[in-house]
């Protein structure tokens, strides 16, 4: 490596190091072997894992972790679903999915592309952040020589997901920065000791829409499912999955039918599956993971049918809030997506920054123009619930 004193070493499996690994990664449990073993027992479509661990003079100082996927744009837009009409929206779509076919290469994140947030390394020594981005910068180039020599051909690096409090701030660098939808999250206060106690802090016309979506709920049995339930219903538990996932504009992965078996397994009692019933039948369900005091609502999946009568989805928002109570979390991370009723339940918006740098140095000059193309659409109103 360029920095003086600094090596890497690369691995193709958690197993390989997780003892290492698990020493210098922090209290972060999506850093720690379980949750990185459970991925690589259920990867998400077309991923693949590489994990760095970095010395300085001999001693362990930081890993750094990775995700290697292949994507193709085209279908990630789901640009093949879209029915447009008139010949402007035509024309507009025609090339939006013509820039979109040409993106089907390999992209190495550094980062978690099944959460939100800064899940991508961690590092004992007391560096700026400016010098810990220049590291993973070089760490990321090594990784893409490693690659090649493996007949993978690496087309961008991908740095994600950062605070305006993580980003580099003075870095002379080639990549572009970016933003895509914020991270919505619920700041849990200590008054509240009960769900009761997150009612009454609202507005009177909240705590009305909150007894209101309850009522609606009422045919519903609401119960965590087991290590084994989470097996025999398998493929209600994809299904609803599935429901979801088609709903999206932009779906970079498809999770496996036994991803959630697996985070179960590696996790215990660490993830929670909660699954609804409406006589007999699996109606939808949401997951959460408790890490490092915070509460992270993972995927979700819901009948849509249900959803509409029994405002399923506003339901499983407030069941998330009185589980983060419950285990007494700093904060409900709910991730992106559905800003504005995420917002009615008193959670705010961050701002995340995100990293690309394409290899070809030509190419690398239009990505931000690029990036601007194809940036979700966020028009939204925030809410504001409490007092």
């Amino acid at each position: 490596m360029k920095s003086i004193g600094f090596s890497v070493s690369f691995y193709n499996t958690i197993s390989e190091i997780s003892e290492e690994w698990n020493l210098h990664s922090g209290e972060n449990l999506f850093l720690k072997s379980s949750f990185l073993s459970a991925l690589e027992e259920a990867p998400p479509s077309g991923t693949q894992y590489r994990y760095a661990i970095v010395k300085k003079d001999n001693q362990v100082v930081g890993v750094v972790y990775y995700q290697l996927k292949k994507i193709n744009l085209y279908l990630s837009l789901r640009l093949d679903t879209y029915i447009t009409s008139g010949f402007k929206n035509n024309l507009w779509h025609s090339i939006k999915s013509f820039l979109a076919k040409g993106v089907n290469k390999y992209v190495l994140v550094n980062g978690n592309m099944t959460l939100t947030g800064n899940n991508g390394f961690q590092f004992d020594s007391e560096l700026d952040i400016d010098d810990l981005f220049s590291l993973v910068d070089e760490v990321s180039d090594e990784l893409v020589t490693a690659l090649k020599n493996e007949k993978l051909k690496v087309s961008a690096v991908l740095l994600k997901d950062y605070t305006v409090d993580e980003k580099p701030t003075n870095l002379d660098w080639d990549f572009s920065e970016f933003q895509v939808q914020p991270n919505m999250v619920l700041d849990i206060s200590d008054a509240w000791a009960t769900f009761d106690d997150y009612l009454m802090s609202m507005k009177s016309k909240y705590r009305v829409r909150v007894r209101r979506a309850r009522k609606k709920a009422e045919t519903l049995e609401k119960r965590q499912l087991s290590l084994k339930e989470i097996k025999e219903y398998t493929d209600d538990i994809s299904g609803l999955y599935q429901n979801v996932a088609n709903q999206a504009g932009f779906n970079l992965f498809i999770l496996p039918k036994n991803y959630f078996y697996s985070l179960q397994r590696h996790l215990g009692d660490r993830m929670k599956l909660i699954a609804y019933f409406q006589n007999g039948k699996m109606v939808g369900y949401y997951t959460n993971i408790l890490s490092h005091g915070d509460l992270d609502a993972h995927f979700l999946g819901y009948d849509p049918v249900c959803n509409k009568e029994c405002q399923l989805y506003l339901n499983m928002l407030y069941d998330l809030v009185e589980d983060a109570i419950a285990s007494k979390a700093n904060k409900l991370i709910l991730s992106r997506t559905a800003m504005e009723i995420k917002s009615s339940i008193g959670a705010e918006a961050h701002e995340m920054y995100l990293y690309m740098r394409v290899i070809n140095p030509i190419f690398n000059k239009g990505v931000s123009r690029a990036l601007d193309y194809f940036k979700p659409d966020a028009n939204w109103t925030p809410r504001s619930p409490f007092k």
